[in-house]
Parts: structure tokens; sequence; C-alpha cells
């Protein structure tokens, strides 16, 4: 399956929970994310609830459980959209006691433009998946006994509306197989959650977005969670007032209407002013402004132009 699969692990795993734990000032999405994905993945929690709260299932839970397991994640590049889709399993799996895997589906799964290619790789991605799940169930009423979250980064570049007068003939083919293998996932009661990564979400097909059980946008951190960002990381090394000028200098200024991404905050500004002070010289202000101005934010993704994503 290396062909297809970027990555395949199984959850709960440490290093997806530390992942999880990074993504900071996310506390509202990841709160309804991970309700939504535990009803989705065991209708059982549900149905337990209208049994207690009105002494039935009622239809409105019969209804919640027949929508297709799609979630969509739309946003500006760096702002933890794959990191969130990697992870949030992780916690579900150990609170839930499922067992659990997270596959990533490769953009090779795009092919190279032979016919039939794509529509073959991507049927062979979903028919891996339900034979991960074997004969596990949802709406059955119990808890399932083994799950997956598909994770499709960069969705757009396979789900690219239809609706495109120069699309190519394989492009086509390879949404409709898209959208036939979330349907089968849907009529198969089986417990999977598809999870698409878009900074493009105008340019995905409407059908694959109407099929979305969910949708959650992300956004740049404001002057709280880029604060958050730093007090986590530089807890008793920087003063408030420190905190308070690095927040002002990473958000939006009169030069740049964009202040700086999730990804730029933990994987470039705060590695740099480390590797600045090592091995000789404390944190401090000045070290971390100086990084700073050395690093410019990830500008914002504009179509037609590949997002320079760190």
């Amino acid at each position: 399956m290396n062909d297809i699969f970027d990555e395949i692990i199984d959850l709960p795993d440490p290093g997806l929970d530390r992942q999880y734990g990074y993504l900071v000032g996310l506390d509202e999405t990841k709160e309804a994310l991970t309700k939504q994905a535990a009803l989705l993945l065991n209708p059982a929690l549900l149905n337990a609830w209208s049994q207690k709260q009105h002494g039935k299932v009622v239809p409105a839970v019969e209804r919640f459980h027949h929508r297709p397991p799609l979630i969509v994640f739309e946003g500006d590049v760096g702002t933890g959209k794959t990191s969130l889709a990697e992870s949030f399993g992780s916690q579900i799996a150990r609170e839930e006691n499922i067992s659990m895997k997270v596959m990533h589906l490769s953009l090779t799964a795009r092919g190279r433009g032979a016919v039939g290619e794509m529509t073959q790789l991507i049927t062979k991605a979903f028919d891996a998946v339900v034979n991960e799940i074997g004969e596990s169930k949802t709406r059955s009423g119990g808890k399932p006994g083994r799950a997956v979250i598909l994770v499709i980064d960069e969705a757009d570049a396979l789900a690219q509306s239809r609706e495109i007068e120069q699309m190519h003939h394989e492009d086509r083919a390879g949404v409709n197989a898209l959208i036939q293998g979330i349907d089968r996932l849907t009529n198969r009661d089986q417990p999977v959650l598809v999870v698409m990564c878009t900074n493009r979400v105008g340019a995905i097909d409407p059908a694959v977005l109407r099929r979305a059980a969910a949708r959650f946008s992300f956004s740049r951190p404001n002057d709280a969670q880029r604060k958050q960002v730093f007090e986590d990381h530089f807890a008793d090394v920087l003063g408030e007032e420190d905190l308070n000028k690095l927040v002002e200098i990473t958000g939006p200024t009169d030069r740049r209407p964009y202040g700086y991404t999730y990804s730029d905050l933990t994987q470039r500004l705060i590695p740099g002013i480390l590797l600045e002070a090592y091995p000789d010289r404390p944190v401090e202000i000045a070290l971390a402004v100086e990084v700073i101005t050395r690093i410019p934010p990830t500008e914002p993704f504009r179509e037609g132009r590949p997002a320079d994503q760190p």
C-alpha cells in the first residue's frame, strides 16, 4: 500500500498526542471536532444519550447516523489543518477505547495521467480502508471493533470541481471515484472518517462539499492565540512585557496585512530563537526580536500562486 498511503499509524500514538497538544489556540475547533468524530465513529454514544433523555432513539438520531462520514478542513496555509487531521483521532481512540488507524493518502494517488490510473488508485485506497475495517459496523448500535481516519491533504488536487470546462477527462473520472468511495463508506455503515484538508475550498467539487458532515475553517492566530504559543514555549523565561512585544511584531502591520501562521511560530520562529541562543546566550527579548526580523511570515495563499508553506 506504499504507493497510495504516505503513512499508516496505529492509534493512540504518543507522538500524535504531543502533536495534538502543540496545537494551541484551537480549543473550540478541537472540542467540536472530537464530539462530531466520536459520534460518527461510535453512534452508540448518541443512541445512549437519546435513550436516557427521551426514553427512545428519536428519528433525528437515526438521521444523524446516515450522514456521509466526511469532514472538511479549510483555511490558509500553516494554520494547523493537516496536523489536527492527523492527530485528533489519537485522543478519541484512547478515550473511547477503540482500535484505530490514521491512513494518510499520498498525492501519488493522482497518478501520472494515464487513462484510468487515477480512478484505479483512488478505488484501491478505499478498498484498503474497507479491508482494514473488516466487518466492523457503526449504525448497528454497538461500539465498533476498529475504526479508520483517512486523511486527504491538498484535497483540491483530487477533488477539483468538475464544472471547470478545461478539466481533463481523467480528473473528472477521479473525482467520480472519490465521490463513489465516500458513498460506499456511507452505505456500508463502516466506522471510517474521511478528513479533507484544503486551502482552496472554492476549487473543490460541489458534490463533494455537499457530502460533508462538518466543515471547519482555520485562520491565522490572533493576538491571544499567538501569546498563548509564546507563553507555552517560553514560560518563566520571558516576562509579560516581552511576550506582548512578540505578539505585536508577529501580528499584522502597516507594511503587511497578515501575521504569522501557527507553523511559522512553532516550526520556524521558536526553533530559530533556540538556535540563535545556543550554546552560550540565554533567550532574551532582544535576541527573539532579532530572529523574528530575519524570518518573514508565510504569505497567504492566492489562486494561481503556489503556496509558500514552510
